[in-house]
């Protein structure tokens, strides 16, 4: 028989199960919220942005919100870009701010990097690109006679600091809430989204 005090328990550990997901066993965060739309926390890998890179002491710092990681890593460690592999001495080259995803062994205090995964920029086909120009005649004609829906996918503060004209705003941490109340119904209606930068 399950006491009202067992269950107040057993739903304590369970609140507390999905309330670390994506931290270490000793609380420190293994994933930076912007890799939390696609992905979630795992115990022996930290997602954030490359920090400083320390050659001499073998050393990097991987930024996951506040909370900057030092990761040791050594002649094993393998750097992936995209489909290809390279070896330790491409750590070095890294440009900082690039987010990436650190697998490692040992401990928290002391994690040693196995493995280094840069995200690589987002293909668009070129069939889908869209030109300044073809912008800029589509903003002309307006909304109506283009047949068409502008979307400024940055953060809204961006948004309201200026933004193409006709362009209503979906952000891009806040598309898989929004998007069924901010897009168009007629999905022949030409989409064409714009950022503050590279993807």
């Amino acid at each position: 028989m399950i006491t009202r005090n067992k269950t107040v328990l057993l739903a304590a550990l369970v609140a507390a199960t999905f309330c670390t997901a994506g931290v270490s066993e000793a609380g420190k965060p293994t994933i930076a919220g912007g890799c939390k739309k696609c992905h979630t926390g795992q115990p022996d890998a930290i997602r954030g942005t490359l920090g400083t890179v320390s050659p001499d002491f073998n050393t990097l710092q991987v930024k996951v919100g506040t909370m900057v990681w030092i990761v040791k890593y050594d002649d094993k460690t393998e750097v992936v870009k995209g489909d290809k592999t390279a070896g330790a001495d491409e750590i070095a080259k890294l440009p900082a701010k690039k987010e990436i995803l650190v697998s490692f062994t040992g401990t928290e205090a002391k994690p040693l990097a196995t493995e280094i995964a840069v995200k690589q920029p987002y293909k668009v086909p070129e069939h889908q690109k869209f030109t300044n120009a073809e912008t800029v005649k589509l903003v002309a004609m307006g909304p109506e006679k283009g047949n068409y829906t502008l979307v400024d996918a940055r953060p809204g503060g961006a948004y309201m600091g200026g933004h193409i004209p006709t362009a209503i705003s979906l952000p891009y941490g806040k598309f898989a809430d929004e998007c069924t109340t901010v897009l168009p119904q007629d999905k022949d209606m030409l989409l064409v989204f714009y950022c503050g930068g590279p993807t």
